[in-house]
């Protein structure tokens, strides 16, 4: 687990308000972490041949987990699909509706400044032309057209930043870290790839395809995947991987599950990435990020109704910058290549929201003050004045909210949305604020606090 560095709650004075500034923040606007600190949010896509049975095999609902890219191994559960069974689905893979800019005008309407896909799963299928195996998109599938190059294009045109996720350490199809099927409970273990295997497998496919990844479509950051310590992700393959990046490309970020809770990867990383859905309750220094669903499962599930209202979403997008994290929210994609309808829905209500208080997301700095029982805080400014961004998610019934331990005066307080100006009152502990009669946004509202010096 990362160590979670949480802001000290003693009280704010009008100087360290007017000079408050985050060294991650900082060092950012020098390097090539400055258009992520920028941008906060961004969408995740899995997509690839687990689309197609879309968590259902032979009329079965896959078993263990909603993760129905997973079905491979949990489809038939608990023994998962034959190699050459899964490997069917590849010329059944045709997703004719597939529109990269239609994709990436939702991202960029949904207030998106990014665009991660699953270049490569655990499967071992590749959404691109790949020289170094014949199972991949255009040689495998009826489609033949290059998914990846498709998206480049739409994400220059729309300037949307690039990222590829790619399966380092699991490839069931080229001979990963784990079998192929999983034992039964209580029956004998089934015998993992060896040492051999796996350097084979790094050499000839994992190292070729992520210099292919860089040549061709120059990403802008690389999403690996591991969540526990392996003995084939050793110290000196994440060294090798790493360097390996480095040496094609450096402004290409990478992110800490290349090895995840391995001792000092994170001074070895550009970012950190949380485990699935897990929102850290306290600021981080380190640039972060949580990849979470809109439902349960990554990959498109046909069963998978539990859709989480957009409410929810924006909460989890706002407590993250307000703690210097970033926030990439998946889709999975129905196997025609078209959104399905309810991400679409949740798409266009956080889009119209972003449009309204986007300011208070891009480029803000964390909360300088203490976390709020009502909601979040953000902050901008200089030297001589500051801005802070209180988010409203819960409406006190009193009518008013405390800010704790803000003790400066402030210059003006209004609505973002609407302009209104509020009324503040300073007491001994913070400064109390009368809420708008009318609540202008039923999911969060964003109050603006101007400060000087």
């Amino acid at each position: 687990m990362w160590i979670v560095l949480l802001i000290p709650l003693s009280k704010v004075d009008a100087q360290e308000l007017s000079g408050y500034k985050s060294k991650s923040t900082e060092k950012s606007l020098e390097n090539k972490m400055a258009w992520w600190q920028e941008a906060r949010f961004g969408m995740f896509v899995h997509f690839g041949l687990y689309s197609v049975p879309s968590g259902v095999y032979n009329n079965e609902i896959m078993g263990r987990n909603w993760y129905a890219e997973w079905i491979h191994m949990q489809g038939n559960w608990p023994d998962g699909i034959p190699e050459g069974e899964y490997r069917k689905f590849a010329k059944r893979f045709d997703p004719k509706s597939f529109d990269a800019d239609q994709w990436i005008r939702l991202a960029k309407a949904a207030g998106m400044k990014y665009f991660l896909i699953t270049a490569k799963h655990h499967d071992g299928f590749a959404l691109w032309p790949t020289k170094v195996s014949g199972y991949n998109v255009m040689d495998a599938t009826p489609f033949k057209r290059d998914i990846l190059g498709e998206l480049a294009t739409a994400c220059k045109k729309y300037d949307v930043k690039l990222g590829f996720y790619y399966s380092h350490w699991q490839d069931w199809g080229h001979g990963g870290a784990m079998p192929k099927k999983p034992s039964k409970p209580g029956g004998p273990k089934k015998p993992k790839s060896t040492l051999a295997d796996f350097d084979n497998y790094w050499n000839k496919i994992c190292l070729p395809q992520v210099q292919e990844l860089i040549e061709n479509y120059d990403p802008h950051f690389l999403w690996f995947d591991t969540w526990r310590r392996s003995r084939e992700i050793t110290d000196e393959k994440v060294d090798e991987l790493i360097a390996h990046v480095r040496r094609l490309n450096d402004k290409c970020l990478v992110n800490s599950r290349i090895a995840f809770g391995y001792e000092g990867i994170e001074d070895k990383v550009d970012y950190l990435s949380m485990m699935d859905n897990d929102f850290p309750d306290g600021y981080i220094e380190k640039p972060w990020e949580t990849s979470g669903t809109m439902n349960r499962s990554w990959g498109c599930h046909q069963l998978d109704y539990g859709w989480k209202p957009a409410g929810e979403l924006l909460r989890n997008l706002v407590a993250n910058a307000s703690r210097n994290g970033n926030y990439q929210l998946n889709i999975g994609p129905m196997a025609d290549g078209t959104f399905p309808k309810p991400s679409i829905k949740r798409l266009k209500e956080i889009g119209a929201w972003m449009d309204i208080n986007g300011e208070a997301i891009y480029g803000a700095r964390p909360n300088p003050v203490a976390e709020q029982e009502w909601g979040y805080i953000t902050a901008k400014g200089t030297k001589k004045r500051i801005r802070l961004y209180l988010f409203v998610f819960d409406w006190d019934k009193s009518g008013k909210i405390k800010v704790k331990e803000l003790l400066k005066i402030p210059i003006k307080i209004q609505v973002l949305e609407t302009g209104e100006v509020l009324k503040g009152i300073n007491v001994k502990d913070g400064l109390e604020i009368i809420l708008p009669e009318f609540r202008p946004d039923h999911n969060c509202t964003v109050i603006t606090v101007e400060i000087s010096k």
